[in-house]
């Protein structure tokens, strides 16, 4: 898994500079791990190690998140498409937030809802709160149709109908709709 998207190495190098970030300097008896959270994009490679990373950074930093990989292209090979494999997922998530409830970010509202189109029709946000959260890139520019797209009128956009990102999610969970 690590291999095909990221590169040989990558995690290990990530968690390590976690690690060592944690193991750092001192900080007047402040510790680091209250710093640190961590989000899993969960994909069509990578869904069976949701319990496997979360069971390893229990204890060792603050928080972890979870959401779904959001395609930009119809027929993307990392999109885990709604049905059963995502809904048995989507149960396994909310198992682990039962079993961690102050590790797992994520509340059991906003993991039920990654079971299903929430977000939109297309490439355009319907339900989806994408005007609640100002997104920029890195010119200060307005990203579209949210966080995860851009400012470039002319690149590719998410496919919200697909869409699987927690950051909204959690504000449909609390009631929040309607998009831009």
């Amino acid at each position: 898994m690590e291999l095909k998207i990221r590169g040989e190495g990558s995690y290990s190098k990530t968690k390590q500079n976690i690690l060592d970030y944690i193991a750092g300097p001192n900080r007047h008896k402040k510790p680091a791990w209250k710093d640190i959270w961590i989000t899993m994009t969960i994909n069509s490679l990578n869904y069976d190690s949701i319990e496997d990373l979360t069971d390893e950074w229990v204890g060792k930093i603050n928080k972890i998140g979870f959401q779904f990989h959001t395609p930009f292209v119809k027929g993307d090979p990392l999109w885990m498409p709604f049905g059963d494999k995502r809904n048995e997922v989507v149960e396994r998530l909310i198992a682990l937030k039962k079993r961690y409830p102050n590790f797992v970010v994520n509340g059991i509202n906003q993991l039920s809802l990654m079971k299903g189109n929430w977000g939109g029709i297309g490439t355009t946000p319907v339900q989806c709160p994408s005007w609640a959260i100002l997104s920029l890139d890195h010119m200060g520019r307005v990203k579209q149709p949210c966080c995860i797209g851009s400012a470039d009128r002319n690149s590719l956009k998410p496919i919200c109908e697909q869409c699987g990102l927690g950051c909204y999610s959690v504000l449909v969970a609390q009631g929040i709709k309607g998009g831009n």
